[in-house]
């Protein structure tokens, strides 16, 4: 049982990791200006958003940005906070990531729903 929950760390640790990574760095590039972040990133951003055909990167629909704005005001925080407590063994990371995992899992829906209207 403790190799699944050593398992699970790495796994949540990595998940963490790049939320911390890619949301102000990638993710904030649709609600701020493109000129407050280096030129590879926006670079970075804009080949995506051709080479995959992401509407949602290249068109950015309100709702997305919306949904971008929670990701950085709130779950953002939340996995930084989750990657302390994960490090720290702290008793309250069960909680802080139950929170953010609803949080995703309610964004995502909305962002199905909104897809389908």
């Amino acid at each position: 049982m403790g190799a699944l929950l050593k398992l699970t760390d790495a796994v949540l640790f990595l998940f963490f990791l790049v939320i911390a990574l890619v949301a102000p760095s990638l993710d904030a590039q649709t609600c701020l200006p493109a000129t407050i972040f280096p030129e590879f990133l926006v670079d970075l951003k804009s080949w995506y958003g051709r080479e995959y055909g992401d509407y949602l990167v290249t068109e950015k629909p309100h709702f997305f940005v919306g949904l971008v704005w929670l990701e950085l005001l709130f779950q953002w925080p939340l996995s930084l906070l989750n990657l302390y407590g994960l490090f720290a063994s702290k008793s309250w990371f069960g909680t802080t990531c139950l929170i953010y995992g609803v949080s995703v899992f309610t964004s995502m829906g909305m962002s199905g729903s909104s897809e389908n209207s």
